[in-house]
């Protein structure tokens, strides 16, 4: 009897628990609503006029090597028809002569004041300098992040690249596609509920709708200070001591062999690999194919061969 009791007391416990963690994170609704009841009227994205005739004549702010900034989509953003639809953007040009650099992208799930969720489903694309299309990122390819602490749910993207003529500019825009779609989120009581081991509460996941208006937060930096990964072997300077070009980089020391130049993106390439990192060691080997270290794509193609 004893034991049947202890049982259920156990029972109650773990019942309390998981109710307690529904009233204190519980900001959410707990029933499921309806993303179209509480979606905005966005009229004024298809009367907007179009800005631009094409990709090529976007209007472009200038990025640093070092940035960070807060987007901001809606009516008073300039407008373009894309072959994805209308869509408010920012067109941005990439720093030239800063080596590789890491961008990351977050947008956070918005609440109004009435508790209604939405969100900015980004569409990301890189543009050569005609403004040809040469990568793209669906609003898929970001990870969905639950909210955790002090930070929102959110949206989140990584990736490195280097600038050149081929990688000259970034657009961020949202598509019909991604406007037609809607995000479930992760309830933070069920999220807390996980992290203890705890049974979840009765409570429904919340749903965002993607509208065309939001915020983007965007942060640029040299590839290996962002990541921490080539510091060992940059030096105290960081990232910044990447050679950028022949005329720009300092010449080396007479009694430092010139040849020496190889070794060092073969080391940070080496590094990559060693942590898993295929897209940055990819991304190195192109830098250092335009830095004239012919070679170091076969040299690469290779390692990965025997890997």
């Amino acid at each position: 009897m004893s034991i049947e009791v202890s049982h259920r007391a156990a029972k109650r416990r773990l019942a309390l628990a998981g109710a307690l963690g529904a009233l204190l994170l519980g900001g959410c609704a707990t029933t499921t609503p309806s993303a179209t009841e509480h979606r905005p009227d966005e009229a004024w994205l298809e009367r907007a006029s179009d800005c631009c005739r094409g990709l090529d004549s976007l209007p472009l702010s200038p990025l640093a090597g070092h940035d960070e900034r807060t987007l901001r989509f809606g009516p008073e953003t300039p407008i373009h028809r894309f072959d994805t639809g209308p869509s408010p953007f920012h067109a941005m040009e990439l720093p030239r002569g800063m080596g590789p650099l890491r961008l990351e992208l977050i947008s956070r799930v918005w609440r109004d004041d009435q508790g209604h969720l939405s969100l900015f489903a980004p569409l990301v694309l890189i543009l050569d300098e005609t403004g040809a299309i040469q990568r793209r990122f669906d609003w898929r390819e970001f990870t969905y992040q639950p909210t955790r602490g002090l930070n929102d749910d959110r949206l989140y993207l990584s990736f490195g690249i280097t600038p050149s003529a081929r990688a000259d500019r970034l657009v961020v825009l949202t598509s019909d596609a991604a406007r037609a779609a809607e995000s479930e989120l992760l309830h933070p009581a069920r999220a807390q509920a996980r992290a203890r081991h705890l049974a979840e509460p009765a409570v429904v996941d919340p749903v965002a709708p993607h509208l065309a208006s939001g915020e983007v937060s965007l942060r640029v930096r040299p590839l290996g200070e962002s990541d921490g990964l080539l510091a060992p072997l940059l030096g105290s300077g960081g990232a910044e001591t990447v050679p950028t070009s022949p005329t720009q980089a300092e010449p080396p020391p007479e009694h430092e062999p010139v040849d020496s130049a190889p070794l060092d993106w073969r080391r940070m390439i080496r590094a990559a690999l060693d942590s898993g990192d295929l897209e940055l060691a990819m991304t190195l080997a192109e830098h250092a194919e335009r830095e004239g270290e012919s070679g170091t794509r076969r040299w690469l193609a290779e390692r990965l061969e025997r890997r």
